[in-house]
């Protein structure tokens, strides 16, 4: 691994982290994202997601536009799934929503691995794609 890929992985932690973990994840988005529904509140959280990591992307690597959205898009797309996943999960099973309870925190932290493996995967993709000249 390069040492810009490196800041550029530590972007997308970080832009995943103030998305989560900040303001910027409100109320109705968290209650959304509890029971995996409405879809409207959990999608402007993922959108939240894609463009911290196009700010992240284009900071770090500065790749051509199309790398830029493909980044977003696949990180929108993918955390919008995870996080209805988990949600509709929960919301079927009261005990994964329970945080006195052990599978509560596995299932955060499988969700947590998830949304780490799929940034693990944009940092590579950004750097194949412009080792193989699409900008």
């Amino acid at each position: 691994m390069t040492g810009q890929a490196a800041w550029l992985l530590a972007a997308l932690l970080l832009a995943h982290f103030v998305g989560d973990y900040t303001p910027l994840a409100t109320a109705r988005m968290q209650d959304a994202k509890s029971g995996g529904r409405p879809i409207a509140p959990i999608a402007g959280h993922a959108l939240i997601h894609a463009l911290l990591v196009a700010v992240a992307v284009l900071a770090i690597a500065r790749p051509g536009l199309m790398v830029v959205g493909a980044a977003a898009s696949i990180v929108f797309w993918t955390h919008l799934g995870i996080d209805v996943v988990r949600g509709r999960m929960g919301a079927r099973r009261p005990e994964l929503s329970d945080p006195t309870r052990q599978v509560f925190w596995t299932a955060l932290g499988f969700d947590q691995l998830l949304h780490g493996l799929v940034l693990v995967w944009v940092a590579w993709l950004v750097f194949w794609l412009e080792r193989a000249g699409v900008s």
